[in-house]
């Protein structure tokens, strides 16, 4: 079955760690510029609660990531044999990983510029995060047995 062979102890690593990695990009690394163009000049910062239900909004949705990915890395890996690819590849593992990541944020990345009129800044941001989080995604779910 296709949710029985999940990990699902790397599940909860890699939705922590995708918590950390976006704390550490968006507001370490990216913090001046990103949320100058991210948020504009700030008039009144959120309350607690509101802090809260976003952080567990998030967690939740990146446990959700975490699911969905790892179902598609078992049917990539398991498409191997039925198309005729190397489904036991690292290499083709991560060409595939980068599509995924491509096909799935870019939408909602992009169309920060294109409906929220955000910068390409915030695009590159977001995006680039994408990219080294499905990277992180992989390497966790690829190596951890």
């Amino acid at each position: 079955m296709l949710f029985s062979d999940i990990n699902y102890w790397a599940v909860l690593v890699t939705g922590i760690l995708s918590l950390a990695l976006g704390f550490l990009w968006m507001a370490v690394i990216w913090k001046k510029p990103y949320q100058r163009d991210m948020y504009g000049s700030p008039t009144s910062q959120p309350s607690n609660a509101v802090k809260m239900q976003s952080f567990i909004i998030y967690i939740l949705v990146s446990f959700l990531t975490s699911i969905a990915f790892a179902v598609c890395l078992q049917l990539w890996k398991a498409g191997g044999q039925a198309f005729d690819y190397d489904g036991d590849s690292l290499a083709g593992a991560f060409w595939f990983t980068m599509l995924l990541a491509a096909g799935y944020t870019l939408p909602f990345t992009v169309g920060k510029k294109v409906w929220q009129f955000k910068s390409w800044l915030v695009v590159a941001v977001d995006t680039s995060y994408e990219a080294v989080r499905f990277t992180m995604l992989l390497l966790i779910f690829w190596f951890w047995n």
